[in-house]
Order: structure tokens, then C-alpha cells, then sequence
């Protein structure tokens, strides 16, 4: 009732499904390093470590440099059961800037490597002061060497070169429900220490309501962005 106060016609309602993470786990980038890795649970912390005794790396990889995301991706995408995008979907990410709003955004590809072999990747993305974990991919070997703690530590540390006041993980599930899907997300991004934050999500306007009924209906069936 509140979000159609001032609406002509009250007919603002809740989507059956969002488009993309009403939940998310924010990161205060305003301290140094030393509070943000304190701010940490024990092991994302020992993880973090971990992965740089083993020698992982994180680098900033080029658009020439796709297929290698892609392959983690569809590496992942299988394990997980999870929706598969295009190349070429990421390639319009990459290349986004959109130079003609008040916010630019700066994309970045990230690879997590250890001894020249890829082990993770994800897609980086800053403006308007925040940053954002867009995408993320990873191999089912070498896990071991932590390399997602690695790149998200390099994440974090790239958002505060560009000056950024906080780190948006994006997508976790509504609380600690080992039924959610996105549980497993939930525990992973938890332990970087941010705080938990509730958007309202998605929200549709209809103005044919019989035919808005049908695309509901079948949006109901759907799984969402998250399964596929």
C-alpha cells in the first residue's frame, strides 16, 4: 500500500520474481584494510591468506580474454545448475560504459590464477562511488587454493583504488535458510564482513490486466534468475 501512495491510479504491484538479488551484503570500504579484513569472519580471513601462500593471483583481464571467463562460467553454470548466458552477453558487460548517464560505469574483468593456470574469475563493476560483484566463475579443480577469496579480496582492494565507499556482493539469500537456494552464497559473502541490506526488489505496472494475469501466471512457474 505505501509505494502507490501519489500514484494516480494505486496500481504499482510486486512482481512474482525479480530480475535481479533483492538481498545483498554490502561492504564499508571507509576504513583501511586492516579493519576491513578485521571485520571478517576467522576463516574468510584464513582463506584470503591461504590463497596468497599458494601462490594465487589476481589480474585484470582483457576483452581478448573472454573465452577464458566463459569456460569457468560454463564450468559453473553446469555445476550449480544455474541460467547460461551467451558470450556475447558478456561481451556487451564488458564493453559497457554508459558514458551518457551522470554515473559512467567502469567494467572489469578479474582472473584468479595460480601458476598460470585460471582457477576463478568475475566481472567487476564500479560508478556512482559503489562497486559491484556482477558475475562470478570457477573452476571444479584447484578450489583448494581458495582462489574466490583471493579475487574477492582483489575486488575489494580494486574498489577502494578508484574510491569507492563501499563493495555491493550482490545476491545472497533473505537470512541463513540452508533451504534458500542462494544459501550457499549467503555463508560465502557473510564472512567478508559486510551487513545484510534489503531492497524492495521488482515491481510491475500493468495496463492491460487481462494480459498482464497471463504473463503473471507464467512468470509464477518460472525459477527465477538464480536456477535454471
Amino acid at each position: 500500500m505505501r509505494i502507490n501512495i501519489g500514484t494516480k491510479r494505486w496500481n504499482l504491484r510486486k512482481a512474482p520474481s525479480d530480475i535481479l538479488p533483492s538481498n545483498t551484503i554490502m561492504v564499508d570500504l571507509q576504513v583501511n584494510e586492516e579493519q576491513i579484513l578485521g571485520r571478517m569472519k576467522p576463516k574468510t580471513r584464513y582463506n584470503i591468506h591461504l590463497a596468497g601462500r599458494r601462490e594465487v593471483k589476481v589480474r585484470e583481464a582483457g576483452l581478448d580474454e573472454l573465452p577464458v571467463w566463459y569456460s569457468l562460467y560454463q564450468e559453473t553454470a553446469q555445476r550449480n545448475g544455474i541460467v547460461l548466458d551467451s558470450i556475447e552477453y558478456f561481451k556487451q558487460v564488458l564493453t559497457t560504459t554508459a558514458e551518457d548517464t551522470a554515473s559512467p560505469a567502469d567494467i572489469k574483468l578479474l582472473l584468479a590464477e595460480r601458476h598460470g593456470k585460471p582457477l576463478a574469475g568475475l566481472f567487476w563493476a564500479s560508478s556512482g562511488g559503489r562497486a559491484t560483484y556482477l558475475y562470478g566463475a570457477s573452476a571444479s579443480t584447484g578450489r583448494e587454493n581458495m582462489p574466490t577469496y583471493a579475487l574477492q579480496w582483489a575486488a575489494i582492494k580494486l574498489a577502494r583504488k578508484n574510491s569507492c565507499k563501499e563493495y555491493d556482493m550482490f545476491g545472497v539469500s533473505r537470512n541463513a535458510d540452508p533451504a534458500h537456494p542462494m544459501y550457499g552464497l549467503y555463508r560465502f559473502k557473510t564472512g567478508f564482513g559486510g551487513r545484510l541490506f534489503h531492497r524492495q526488489g521488482c515491481w510491475d505496472y500493468p495496463f492491460n490486466a487481462e494480459v498482464y494475469d497471463s504473463f503473471r501466471a507464467k512468470e509464477m512457474v518460472s525459477q527465477g534468475y538464480h536456477i535454471r
